[in-house]
């Protein structure tokens, strides 16, 4: 994880950048707690970049409190902002770039923003603030994240294990893991540790993870285990048809990969990393790549398209193409 940026009271104008909402309300409130231990009460006033206008901002910007309180402007959608033109026909971006060579100094500029082109800004906002970049977590992360939120923010040990299973069924969003884990917290009082074993018991599979099931089903070739785990899909679980064959179709082209790549040379370790093959399902998939021709997996993966163009025009009936896909690709793979 990218390293916070140590924040500072005398910091005039600051830039806040990535597609990790925690990160980013929390570097925000750390950055108006160091204001306010300096200057006291925070005035906090937010724009919408995407409709916010430059005089109205920087109007803000250098008009003082009633209460004599210090300003935090936050302008969200920033990079809609910086992007557009004054009303006399000036670049934002490039005003911006003249404020930040003489700010006021009852108010300080937050931009924040999603995605983000970087320039001149950048480099003129560094010498008086901040530019951070909000790293995504991959996987390793944001376990290692789960385990230090769990034990500072509430309390509790969570073991590896249990951490590891929580981002695979949450995934790697932070606002998600957090309150996934102030869940478990309140579940498991008063005991303090967290266990693999709550976390399978009380975080529940995502719809696309119960959707991803019937593609290890239908790699064992077994068909009636493989139509039992489709009904249980579509008439227990709820699942939409359209992401069920969703789901049958990527395991036919990522088969139809594997054998490809595998004919070329490619190692076991190298076809698993371009498909992202993990687990169990990984080594099964690569193994029925191995024993099927390229020429009869490809042929799989473009009747499974035909079928699902099929079911999309109407030709078919979505529940008929998909137990239709099933029994085919088990009879190919088995």
């Amino acid at each position: 994880m990218a390293k916070q940026p140590q924040f500072n009271a005398s910091m005039r104008m600051a830039i806040i950048h990535g597609k990790e909402p925690f990160l980013m309300k929390r570097y925000t409130d750390d950055f108006e707690a160091v204001l306010k231990e300096e200057h006291g009460e925070i005035d906090r006033v937010v724009f919408n970049g995407e409709t916010a206008d430059l005089a109205t901002v920087l109007d803000e910007v250098r008009t003082f409190d009633l209460l004599m309180r210090h300003k935090l402007i936050v302008v969200n959608s920033a990079d809609c902002f910086v992007a557009s033109k004054s009303a006399d026909a000036i670049p934002v971006r490039q005003a911006l770039e003249r404020y930040a060579e003489s700010p006021v100094q009852n108010a300080t500029l937050l931009l924040r923003a999603s995605t983000w082109r970087p320039g001149k800004l950048d480099k003129a906002v560094a010498k008086i603030g901040f530019v951070q970049k909000l790293q995504s977590l991959n996987e390793m992360d944001a376990t290692r994240w789960c385990i230090g939120r769990s034990s500072k923010e509430y309390g509790c040990a969570l073991d590896s294990q249990g951490a590891q299973l929580l981002v695979q069924r949450i995934g790697v969003s932070l606002t998600r893991l957090d309150s996934e884990l102030g869940k478990l917290a309140a579940n498991v009082a008063p005991s303090t540790d967290i266990s693999k074993d709550d976390v399978a018991a009380m975080v529940g599979l995502s719809k696309e993870e119960q959707a991803w099931e019937i593609q290890s089903v239908m790699l064992s070739g077994n068909e009636g285990a493989a139509m039992t785990k489709l009904c249980e899909l579509l008439d227990v679980s709820r699942q939409p048809k359209e992401l069920l064959m969703w789901s049958v179709i990527d395991l036919t082209r990522r088969l139809s990969a594997a054998s490809s790549m595998i004919l070329n040379g490619a190692t076991d370790g190298e076809v698993r990393k371009a498909l992202k093959l993990f687990g169990d399902g990984g080594n099964r998939m690569v193994a029925v790549a191995k024993k099927k021709t390229p020429s009869t997996l490809a042929t799989l993966f473009s009747h499974a398209v035909s079928i699902d163009a099929k079911t999309k025009s109407g030709l078919i009936d979505g529940r008929r193409g998909l137990e239709t896909l099933t029994l085919h690709i088990c009879r190919e793979v088995r």
